[in-house]
């Protein structure tokens, strides 16, 4: 949303390029949202009033057991419909940061497209093959190799990244220093 918003306020002088970054390795144990989970929402909730709100989960409710299958959801939908790309990139956070819903389940997945008008089995059949797996580890070690270690980073050529959540003010004053004096300035964003 922020990003969407830098978009509307900087016009061109702004490129976001979405790259994937696995956050959870794919687990397959029993995972539960923590007390620093909870902490960690809370935190980023309070951040941009322009976020859709956040659910703060009780200790012990069911975590993704991994952001793999959300990450090559997302490639496929950025690949195959990226005219939807935006609206299932915004659903996926809604889903999980807004209703706490298992993002690492390929029908939740599958379901969240189909809520953009995206293809629900164009999704189930990209995480069953894993047709998008690679590229999204492409992506994550591309991120990790540039010293990104968390999302969200914004890259602004010149200035230093941006990391986590900070408040939008701050972040546009760095993506305004960072155009300033040049012709285009550019963000990317982990999802």
């Amino acid at each position: 949303m922020r990003l969407r918003r830098l978009q509307q306020e900087f016009g061109e002088a702004v490129t976001v390029c979405h790259r994937s970054f696995v956050l959870i390795a794919e687990d397959r144990s029993d995972r539960t949202f923590k007390d620093y989970h909870r902490d960690h929402r809370h935190a980023a909730s309070t951040q941009d009033s322009d976020s859709p709100p956040f659910r703060i989960p009780a200790a012990g409710e069911r975590y993704p057991r991994g952001s793999l299958p959300a990450l090559e959801a997302a490639a496929w939908v950025r690949q195959e419909q990226p005219n939807l790309f935006p609206a299932f990139d915004l659903a996926l956070f809604e889903a999980f940061f807004g209703r706490t819903e298992d993002i690492s389940d390929p029908e939740t997945l599958a379901r969240i497209a189909a809520s953009v008008g995206a293809d629900p089995d164009g999704v189930r059949e990209a995480l069953a093959s894993a047709r998008f797996r690679q590229l999204v580890l492409d992506e994550h070690h591309e991120a990790a190799g540039r010293g990104i270690r968390s999302v969200p980073t914004v890259l602004i050529p010149g200035r230093p990244a941006v990391v986590g959540a900070v408040p939008y003010p701050d972040l546009r004053e760095a993506v305004a220093a960072g155009c300033s004096g040049e012709s285009r300035g550019g963000t990317s964003e982990g999802s």
